[in-house]
């Protein structure tokens, strides 16, 4: 790959990246990292993506690449939190008795089911 590549990234699940592209092979795999330019308020970040999930680069200059991160408007990662919730609260009738009470899965009575 170049030493400076601009692109804009096409993924599956339709989602579009543009950015500078890279080879990252940090987590032992090869991957694409797209980092995505800062684009009004919102900060720059970067995307790892897996070769088998992109069908679609198309090299760009810097100039195309920012203009297009920024009709795209792509956001980062946010962390959603939910409210905690007592797991005697989650149970409905047919949940198995394991889920709340810590049980492992093979402490569950499974039935016929497993054996036939």
């Amino acid at each position: 790959m170049q030493s400076e590549l601009w692109a804009i990234v096409e993924v599956m699940g339709h989602a579009q990246y543009a950015g500078r592209v890279s080879e990252f092979t940090g987590l032992g795999v090869p991957l694409v990292r797209v980092e995505v330019p800062a684009v009004g308020e919102q900060p720059a970040f970067e995307k790892l993506l897996g070769a088998a999930s992109i069908f679609r680069i198309t090299p760009v200059s810097e100039e195309v690449a920012r203009k297009a991160a920024e009709g795209l408007r792509v956001r980062p990662l946010s962390m959603v939190t939910l409210p905690s919730v007592e797991p005697a609260k989650l149970r409905g009738p047919d949940t198995p008795k394991w889920i709340d009470q810590g049980d492992v899965a093979e402490d569950y009575d499974y039935g016929d089911w497993r054996h036939g």
